[in-house]
């Protein structure tokens, strides 16, 4: 494995967490909301704090899906050239 191939690698690693990030942020501010309102209204049904954070994550999605969607497209017309070189040898 060369020097540029594990510098790849790591950057798309990065790259992955980064464009998780705000679906993540989103979900994890909807449970806490969820549950802090489960706590003040003293209802512990597991499905209701199920709904709202597959909502945020959906709105997130939305949002920043240009974002996510142009940070791939940049990554990815950096990285085929490289794969065709060492798929030539």
């Amino acid at each position: 494995m060369t020097a540029s191939l594990a510098g790849l690698v790591r950057e798309g690693l990065i790259l992955a967490l980064l464009l998780a990030a705000p679906l993540l942020v989103a979900a994890l501010i909807a449970g806490v909301i969820t549950g802090l309102v489960g706590a003040v209204t003293q209802v512990q049904d597991p499905s209701i704090g199920v709904v709202p954070r597959v909502a945020a994550v959906g709105v997130a999605l939305l949002l920043f899906a240009p974002s996510i969607g142009h940070q791939l497209e940049v990554f990815a017309a950096r990285i085929w050239p490289l794969i065709t070189a060492i798929g030539v040898g």
